[in-house]
């Protein structure tokens, strides 16, 4: 479908005016968090990680990068369940950045305390913030296909019941993957007329041009990231790891063709029992592909993680991913670990 062919988005996104009443009588009080709730609901996370056995943790710096950048709301586009004392028992939050191609895709992600839930508080919560993510949408100054996202965890089994229920359904899967740094490393050999530098922030804008023009444009679902959002989600959290990312540059035009960015997600070692660098970002442009330069950059990173005391390399693919990531990772000695998976709503 193409973008003339779009009704208004507005339309489409059929916003309410006013968003859905949160549950009285289940002994919590609703706001939106501040920056001063941060330790309290980091601890809220722990508690709802550690029962659900999650696949991945977050860190306290983590959420507090959600109160950071102009296309950023959290009056708004978040809400709070507190008890009595002021601990909090649950949240909700629609994150949504504007894009200007691909797909407009607010991106709903929230918890409930163990001891809190079948009170209907997930489903009451998950109603609000797709209302939030459409009211989102309605006030989008582009008229571009759109989607509510919400990620889970494939063992998470009542939480997609539950989003189901409402409508939501399952179009992509995804799996965690794990290379063990203690066995041989591949050649990792580099095509003629490549180099693979080490990142640096003099290199920082190229690649971002690069991510766009390769992994955003080629990555079903990825959109274009700004100036802005590549400096605080990409670059410039707490967990990234420049001196475990590289880019991978042709020595004729000087131009960035790949690259493979990385972090150090420490927060999930101790639940999963072994220590990992991650890649986070790994992208060849279409000419350069099918030559190498994927598995090249993967050994560069394997070799820092390793020189780093990690135990394994690890990352996440897409199944379907179209570029035939999984059978590279397979043979560079990745092994299957989770799953997780994508449901939507399209608008």
């Amino acid at each position: 479908m193409s973008t003339v062919d779009l009704e208004p988005l507005a339309v489409r996104a059929a916003a309410p005016t006013d968003l859905p009443a949160l549950p009285d009588g289940v002994g919590l009080t609703w706001r939106a968090l501040t920056p001063d709730d941060l330790p309290a609901w980091f601890a809220l996370c722990e508690v709802v990680e550690d029962h659900d056995n999650a696949n991945e943790r977050a860190a306290e710096s983590e959420l507090a990068d959600h109160f950071k950048g102009a296309w950023r709301d959290p009056a708004r586009d978040s809400v709070a369940g507190f008890d009595a004392d002021g601990t909090i028992r649950a949240y909700s939050w629609s994150e949504f950045r504007q894009v200007t191609e691909g797909t407009l895709a607010p991106t709903l992600f929230g918890a409930v305390h163990p001891d809190y839930r079948r009170r209907g508080i997930g489903r009451a919560l998950l109603a609000w913030s797709e209302a939030r993510g459409r009211q989102q949408l309605a006030a989008a100054t582009v008229n571009l296909p759109a989607r509510i996202r919400l990620y889970l965890d494939e063992s998470h089994a009542d939480a997609r019941r539950m989003a189901e229920t409402v409508g939501f359904t399952p179009i992509r899967w995804y799996v965690d993957m794990r290379r063990d740094l203690g066995v041989e490393l591949p050649a990792g050999d580099v095509p003629e007329g490549l180099r693979i530098e080490p990142y640096s922030k003099e290199r920082d804008e190229d690649i971002r041009i690069a991510h766009n023009e390769s992994f955003a444009r080629d990555h079903w679902g990825s959109s274009s990231i700004d100036a802005e959002a590549w400096a605080l989600d990409v670059v410039g959290g707490e967990k990234f790891q420049p001196d475990w990312s590289f880019a991978a540059v042709e020595e004729a035009t000087g131009r960035v063709v790949g690259y493979l960015l990385s972090g150090a997600y420490d927060q999930d070692w101790g639940p999963q029992g072994f220590t990992e660098g991650w890649t986070d970002v790994l992208s060849v442009r279409r000419e350069w592909r099918g030559r190498g330069l994927a598995g090249a950059l993967l050994t560069a990173a394997m070799r820092a993680y390793a020189a780093g005391g990690m135990q394994y390399a690890g990352l996440d693919v897409d199944t379907d991913n179209p570029t035939g990531a999984l059978g590279v990772y397979t043979r560079l000695g990745y092994e299957r670990r989770l799953g997780s998976l994508l449901l939507t709503k399209e608008i």
